[in-house]
């Protein structure tokens, strides 16, 4: 459990944050070739929890999505930031991919019998982070969420974009952001609130006391 308890609203928008971490390490690997591995792995771990009803259980460590948390305050601000716009695109292109993936109860099926095949070979990998793992990630984002029309164009170095493992780490990553979607969704998030309400989820979002998390 976190230090500091949490309220629904609260957990509502580390779930949210949690979509927006990914779409930053998604662009730091697309740009730079890196990202944090812990965070990465905190990420790629949620994918494998499906049945779990609780935050915690989800996301241990939230802490650990603070570039996440800060994007997201700078668009509840409406903070005009140049490197801030390829990360904020994605985050909101994940949003509505989640959306597209709740109406598709074929494609939802699928992706919950791929990942509960994964996270039962979990024991061979040695760290989520590993190519091997991440490639089986980018397999299933492929399969299911890259059969719909809808697609995230990502921009970046091309060089790194070619690399085959950093592809794979940032449809890893566009699967956990998903999978951070719907938990925002379960919890009662809506994008008309993002618009409409801006002001009240950034009180809440002030209110989180970031260096009490773990």
């Amino acid at each position: 459990m976190t230090e500091q308890s949490l309220s629904l609203q609260q957990q509502q928008m580390l779930a949210l944050g949690a979509v927006f971490e990914c779409a930053v390490m998604a662009d730091q690997i697309a740009t730079r070739g890196d990202a944090d591995p812990a965070v990465l792995e905190s990420l790629f771990e949620s994918v494998l929890v499906m049945d779990a009803t609780d935050f915690d259980t989800i996301y241990p460590r939230p802490a650990r999505f603070q570039d996440g948390l800060r994007l997201l305050r700078k668009s509840l601000n409406r903070e005009q930031n140049r490197d801030a716009a390829r990360p904020l695109s994605y985050g909101l292109a994940l949003l509505h991919l989640s959306s597209k993936l709740r109406k598709n109860d074929d494609v939802v099926n699928i992706l919950r019998n791929r990942l509960l095949a994964l996270e039962g070979q979990r024991a061979h990998f040695e760290d989520l982070t590993q190519p091997g793992f991440c490639h089986r990630l980018a397999g299933i984002y492929v399969d299911t969420l890259g059969t719909f029309r809808f697609r995230i164009r990502v921009q970046g170095d091309p060089a790194k974009l070619q690399d085959e493992d950093n592809a794979a780490r940032i449809r890893g990553l566009f699967l956990a952001g998903v999978r951070a979607a719907f938990l925002w969704h379960q919890m009662g998030g809506r994008r008309w609130r993002l618009l409409f309400q801006r002001k009240a989820h950034l009180d809440i979002l002030n209110s989180i006391k970031i260096n009490e998390l773990k």
